[in-house]
């Protein structure tokens, strides 16, 4: 297993961190690497809410499925990719709003044990990139209300 961490500090509360960012579909309006985006169970996102998620790149569509679900502090998604990802958000009270602290475990599995490296490679640099786009989406989106 292989993890990338992450933190961000975004002026919100953590109710508003959280619930943006527990649901899936707001994806596509910070990670340019998303290409869509959908709910597929129904009701309030909690656990067991799947979700069919593509991002560039990707050979096809992955069914992400949440397997924690503590609101407003901590949620788990995860999915069962060429690379399974169990993707972990923590959120905190933090001086100027809360913090998100992310922790992305991936494990590779078949042939994509052959381009890991690569794609780890890439995905510490975006990951820690999304930090910074997520914080601005939804800061720029709080600015509008």
């Amino acid at each position: 297993m292989t993890v990338i961490e992450n933190q961000a500090t975004v002026a919100c509360t953590q109710e508003e961190l959280f619930d943006y960012c527990v649901d899936l579909r707001n994806e596509l309006e910070w990670n340019p690497r998303a290409v869509s985006m959908e709910k597929l169970t129904d009701g309030p996102i909690g656990v067991g809410t799947k979700f069919l998620a593509r991002w560039k790149g990707a050979p096809s569509a992955i069914e992400v499925t949440c397997l924690e679900f503590e609101r407003p502090r901590r949620w788990v998604h995860d999915n069962g990719g060429p690379i399974a990802v169990t993707f972990t958000g923590v959120v905190e009270p933090a001086e100027g709003g809360s913090r998100l602290s992310v922790r992305f475990d991936a494990r590779p599995r078949g042939w994509f044990r052959v381009l890991f490296p690569v794609f780890l490679v890439m995905a510490r640099r975006q990951e820690k990139a999304n930090m910074t786009h997520l914080r601005r989406a939804l800061e720029r989106g709080r600015s509008e209300t």
